[in-house]
């Protein structure tokens, strides 16, 4: 059988297309798993809910939401920690403003950092132990009015590691 460079080229186009398709079907269960993240007020009326990817192995932390072009709305990605320490983290290649919010073991928003910058090295600290860190984008926290002292609720095992 003669192969054409037509053939050839078929063939890449046909590996291409079975490359963007097939990845969602061979993700871990753990990149695909989301989790329900509420926000309550003081009456424990939801203010908001985000969807959360799960951030628990080293490597997931370590890589974040680095490399991603966008976010869709009320989604984000949950960081969840051991024991409640000081937190640090940095923007550096994560294309997205984001907001990330800091919370305790006790399920409280300890603190808020609003509109972080992309690509930004500077070390965002958490001010108060903290043992979970949701990642969202800029300015939702705002409009779902999140702020210190706001009660967090976790949807299926999140908060149960």
């Amino acid at each position: 059988m003669k192969i054409t460079k037509k053939f050839v080229a078929c063939g890449l186009l046909y590996g291409v297309l079975l490359w963007l398709t097939v990845p969602a079907a061979v993700l871990s269960a753990r990149e695909t798993e989301r989790v329900p993240v509420m926000f309550l007020d003081a009456n424990g009326r939801e203010l908001c809910r985000f969807e959360a990817e799960l951030a628990i192995t080293p490597y997931e932390q370590s890589r974040g939401l680095m490399y991603r072009p966008y976010m869709p709305p009320q989604y984000g990605m949950l960081f969840i920690n051991e024991r409640d320490e000081m937190q640090h983290y940095w923007m550096k290649n994560v294309s997205i403003p984001l907001d990330i919010i800091f919370i305790d073991g006790n399920n409280d928003v300890v603190y808020v950092h609003h509109n972080a910058h992309p690509h930004d090295e500077t070390t965002i600290s958490s001010r108060y132990p903290a043992r979970y860190i949701l990642e969202i984008n800029a300015g939702e926290a705002k409009e779902c009015k999140i702020k210190r002292g706001v009660s967090t609720r976790f949807g299926r095992t999140a908060a149960g590691k």
